[in-house]
């Protein structure tokens, strides 16, 4: 099934694509695996503001990593702090970030302001993950979950 309904002309517009919520953040296929037979999946994604501080102030990337799966990270507005291996680099409006499989990585949005980013998995499939375990009422979040599928699926490790 093509998310996008252009999808034989390349051509997405605006209204194309599945439209999900995760918590605070929002998501937006713009191509899915079944649109490209697994080969790649691209996103957008906004991150919402502050959403990634913890109690007392500090930043929480969510560090992980998918042994199986590559991503890439382009920022399009707003300010984001990325984990890259051990390092933390802010990241602006034309940044770009390439996450070979098996890298270590995570990212916290600190700001006052949503960060938005284009995000692409290669091979593709994550993406359908967060469709699964949308939190927008959209769909059941039927299954292990999302941490449980994406470390039997994608041969990802999550850091507590």
């Amino acid at each position: 099934m093509s998310v996008t309904g252009s999808q034989n002309l390349g051509i997405i517009k605006t209204s194309d694509g599945i439209t999900f919520e995760d918590e605070d953040d929002v998501g937006r296929i713009l191509v899915s695996g079944a649109d490209t037979d697994g080969k790649y999946s691209l996103l957008t994604w906004q991150v919402a503001a502050g959403a990634d501080l913890s109690s007392d102030g500090s930043p929480q990337f969510g560090p992980h990593l998918h042994r199986e799966c590559e991503e890439t990270f382009l920022v399009q507005s707003g300010t984001l702090e990325f984990l890259l291996d051990d390092t933390v680099t802010t990241l602006g409006p034309g940044d770009f970030v390439r996450v070979p499989a098996g890298t270590r990585h995570g990212y916290a949005n600190i700001s006052n302001a949503p960060v938005d980013l284009l995000v692409s998995f290669l091979p593709a499939g994550l993406e359908e993950l967060f469709l699964k375990y949308r939190t927008d009422g959209e769909s059941p979040s039927a299954g292990p979950g999302f941490i449980a599928d994406a470390t039997e699926q994608f041969a990802s490790e999550f850091e507590e």
